[in-house]
């Protein structure tokens, strides 16, 4: 006998509520690692299976139809009893997975050059590294430990300041080169170095952005320029995109200069791959923090995993943090 479960089309459940809850494909796209074509077909099988509309295609977006707002409740809940229980079950696994949640550009600017270190730390234990731009909810059950950019101020967690934010303009040497920008350091000036540049000099730069930045959860440009007494000017060419690891890797083929976070740059500019061009960050009491589920038990692995997470956070806040009259709250 067939089990009834056999024919959900769980991967197209899960891209709806995706898509339901950005109301974009794209952003939906984003957040599965998926193209916007394949979130499109997984939409349109579903809706065929089941002989109903769940979408209104709009010109920016998408929004939910009568059929689709009444199926999308049914939905969250019941991936949501499904990624508890996939979470619970790991969890009488004796720790041998550990799952991390953070987002896309603390993933790969940051934790991806480092799970060799992690690998060496618990070895025999699967990390699962699983990204997200979502605000945290303490509904999701399905991780171990986050690590989230905000105030840590989320209920329903306990949370540690991992890295406070701490922004500059960057961009690579051969992109100032090409601007006839690039300016000699003097004899044994580390190669990281600053290249110190007014804003107005960076305002006549080709300037990315991250969307959704400006006065919402993270610094954008107008926030810097701001900072600096400017108003960020319009009419321009630039380049405007939806993913923070995009922005960073057209900066690093050279196609303009874009705000680059501490510490996911820090390890670019160390090496020369990317130059500041500013001595000073613009900070806020915004940052990383590593967050948990307030009151529940976890393994040895995972404190061994915020343990090595908590190491890394600078000793002090002292020269770095130095804008203090121009942060954010």
């Amino acid at each position: 006998m067939s089990s009834r479960f056999n024919r959900l089309p769980l991967r197209a459940l899960t891209v709806f509520e995706a898509a339901a809850r950005h109301g974009r494909f794209t952003a939906a796209a984003d957040e599965l690692l998926m193209t916007q074509a394949a979130v499109s077909q997984h939409v349109a099988q579903l809706e065929a299976e089941l002989g109903v509309a769940l979408f209104v295609r709009r010109h920016r977006g998408v929004e939910l139809t009568t059929g689709g707002a009444a199926f999308l409740p049914s939905v969250q809940l019941g991936l949501k009893t499904l990624a508890d229980g996939v979470a619970a079950a790991r969890r009488h696994a004796g720790g041998k997975t550990i799952q991390i949640l953070t987002d896309y550009g603390f993933a790969g600017g940051w934790l991806m050059g480092r799970l060799g270190a992690l690998s060496d730390l618990l070895p025999g234990v699967e990390i699962c590294v699983a990204t997200t731009q979502a605000e945290l909810e303490a509904t999701d059950a399905a991780f171990d430990l986050s690590i989230m950019f905000g105030t840590g101020e989320w209920s329903g967690f306990r949370t540690d300041l991992l890295f406070r934010e701490a922004v500059y303009p960057v961009c690579t040497p051969g992109y100032l080169a090409a601007q006839g920008l690039l300016q000699q350091r003097p004899q044994g000036k580390a190669a990281h170095a600053p290249v110190p540049m007014s804003p107005a000099q960076v305002s006549h730069l080709k300037l990315l952005h991250l969307r959704g930045t400006s006065g919402r959860r993270w610094f954008g440009w107008a926030d810097w320029f701001a900072a600096h007494g400017m108003a960020l000017a319009s009419g321009r060419q630039e380049f405007t995109f939806d993913n923070a690891q995009l922005v960073l890797q057209a900066t690093l083929l050279g196609q303009g200069v874009s705000i680059g976070w501490a510490p996911i740059i820090d390890d670019l500019v160390a090496n020369g791959s990317l130059v500041r061009l500013a001595a000073e960050p613009l900070c806020s009491r915004r940052g990383y923090f590593v967050a948990e589920h307030a009151g529940r038990p976890y393994s040895a692995n995972v404190a061994a995993l915020k343990a090595w997470l908590l190491a890394a956070r600078p000793s002090t806040e002292s020269e770095d943090f130095t804008l203090a009259e121009r942060s954010a709250a």
